[in-house]
């Protein structure tokens, strides 16, 4: 590669972090533009800590697989990526045989999120005596065409994170960033860069590897630790398919998010879904599996129906004066949707009948109507048995 184009590549990629800053106050004054048309999801958008993208590619960063590999893979997985920004056309390495440079070469790309100017699919290396002597990568784009759609993801990273509140905690970041991304972004198995963050924040239409790299980055660049982790998971029709999702660590606790499962299928939808936001690892044992055990997921606290008040043991006249609160809420922010958890099954049908069956749903509604917004006397529902989540989605007038 010409010096000429390295010294290019370095300028736009130093640019990146004025790009961000200039482009996030310019939002503090527009506000956000995340969410259904003419609605503000969220308030009082400001300044948070952007980190640079460069920087996110070295030490500062997570690295939650990078942490799963032995020392010598590390010290390959440090050696290409010092060096991949610069387009080498090899990597010298040493002390691993094959199959070591396939796990690290697996763990740079769930680990970093801008990588997606090299070929995920394709590389190859030179070999000496059954141990790896140099990698190869392949490359999608050019360095000029790397730094510019930099520069298109970094806009649009600082235009999400200007939504979130000024002096938000973890689980506040976290959820601001998720609305955003599943508001911003459409599930797409056939776009073109659908595993990328590029594909996630600038085309919009991403696969579930797009989601969650893409909210790798966005959480990173707040400060979080989060990472990618990749199985299988098992649809409502028992359809078994690879899956990527995040790990997310909030107030010292780790969670399962899956931003991908909380985006609705249907194309014009304007609502989103909580369902899988921050669980547990046997509550997202239902649906997903995982080998990765390394940091377990075995708290509450910042699950999303926890920490709405939504989680209930049992639907009673304190349980239905809340969701009618929270369906309020839901409906001044322009969402005409509420979801809650129930802690077991018999309380998932006994809820489930005692709202559509007994037709307690529609006091609900009523009380919750104080905009006259909606019809009290039909509505949407959905479940999500394995999750034991109730959905209600009023029917608006």
């Amino acid at each position: 590669m010409k010096q000429s184009n390295v010294l290019r590549l370095c300028v736009y990629l130093l640019a990146i972090a004025a790009l961000v800053l200039l482009a996030t106050a310019a939002l503090r004054e527009q506000g956000p533009s995340f969410g259904p048309e003419g609605v503000q999801t969220t308030v009082a958008p400001t300044l948070p800590p952007v980190k640079q993208p460069v920087a996110l590619l070295r030490a500062g960063s997570t690295r939650y697989q990078y942490e799963m590999l032995g020392t010598a893979e590390r010290a390959a997985y440090d050696v290409i990526l010092a060096q991949l920004l610069s387009f080498p056309e090899s990597v010298a390495v040493q002390g691993i045989d094959s199959e070591g440079l396939s796990a690290v070469f697996r763990a740079l790309l769930l680990d970093q999120p801008l990588l997606f100017h090299v070929s995920s699919t394709a590389y190859k290396f030179n070999s000496a005596d059954g141990k790896v002597t140099a990698f190869l990568p392949e490359y999608k784009m050019d360095a000029a065409e790397y730094a510019k759609r930099c520069d298109e993801v970094a806009l649009v990273c600082a235009q999400i994170l200007a939504a979130v509140p000024q002096g938000a905690g973890e689980f506040e970041k976290e959820l601001a960033t998720h609305d955003a991304l599943v508001y911003l972004c459409t599930y797409d198995e056939k776009a073109g860069e659908r595993s990328s963050v590029y594909g996630a924040l600038v085309e919009r239409r991403a696969s579930c590897e797009g989601y969650a790299r893409a909210m790798l980055l966005l959480l990173e660049l707040q400060g979080m630790r989060v990472g990618v982790l990749t199985g299988d998971a098992r649809n409502a029709e028992g359809v078994v398919g690879g899956h990527a999702w995040n790990k997310v660590c909030v107030d010292g606790q780790w969670y399962h998010l899956d931003a991908t499962w909380d985006d609705p299928i249907v194309e014009d939808e304007e609502t989103i879904s909580h369902a899988y936001f921050n669980l547990r690892d046997e509550d997202v044992a239902a649906s997903h599996d995982f080998d990765d055990t390394r940091t377990p997921c075995t708290a509450t606290d910042a699950n999303y129906f926890v920490r709405k008040g939504l989680y209930f043991w049992a639907l009673d006249q304190s349980a239905e004066q809340t969701m009618a609160v929270r369906l309020a809420e839901s409906l001044d922010a322009g969402s005409a949707v509420l979801e809650l958890r129930m802690a077991s099954q018999a309380a998932l049908e006994q809820a489930t009948d005692e709202l559509f069956a007994s037709k307690r749903v529609y006091a609900i509604l009523a009380e919750a109507n104080t905009s006259r917004r909606i019809r009290t006397d039909t509505v949407y529902r959905s479940e999500m048995k394995a999750l034991r989540v109730i959905r209600i989605m009023p029917v608006l007038k």
